[in-house]
This record gives structure tokens, sequence and C-alpha cells, in this order.
């Protein structure tokens, strides 16, 4: 068992629900990290979630050019597949 150095702030038994569930009592965030350990002892950490980084203006500006060529009809002709692969095996 790792040695864990932190103050103990809450301890409380719980049971698994029918679906193998337990609940956090007072949990402060939304979404854990759970590691199992070989004895049978869980590790549980709170994780926050970053939203993704915002797309450039630049790139949707492309994204909007190439919706409109494509419902303008201006798209490439199809796409030789076995071409393409025969290029990147040499």
């Amino acid at each position: 068992m790792p040695a864990i150095l932190e103050k103990i702030e809450k301890e409380y038994i719980v049971h698994l629900d029918e679906k193998n569930r337990f609940a956090i009592r007072g949990a402060k965030t939304k979404h854990w990290h759970v590691q199992v350990l070989r004895g049978g002892h869980m590790l549980v950490s709170p994780q926050k979630l970053v939203d993704d980084p915002p797309i450039s203006a630049e790139t949707l500006t492309q994204i909007k050019r190439s919706i409109g060529n494509f419902k303008a009809g201006k798209v490439s002709g199809p796409i030789d597949i076995k071409a393409a692969r025969r290029a990147l095996r040499s």
C-alpha cells in the first residue's frame, strides 16, 4: 500500500449499489481519476477538465470557404487510394 502523508479530512464506509457504484459525499468535482491497486485498494483523486483551445479566426474562415466551395460543387475529382498507399510505402 502506498504511503499517504496527507491528513484525512473525511472517512466513511460506503457500499456498492446493484451497478457496482458508490457515492462520494460532499464531492466538490464531478470527475474523478480512479486507480485500483493489486491489494484491492483504490486511490480516488478529483480531476478538473479543461476546455479545448478555441479555433482561430483564420481556421474558421478557411472552414467556411471550404464548405461554400463544397456546396457550390467546386470539388476535386475522385482520389485513387491505391496510388496514395503505394506512394506512402516507398
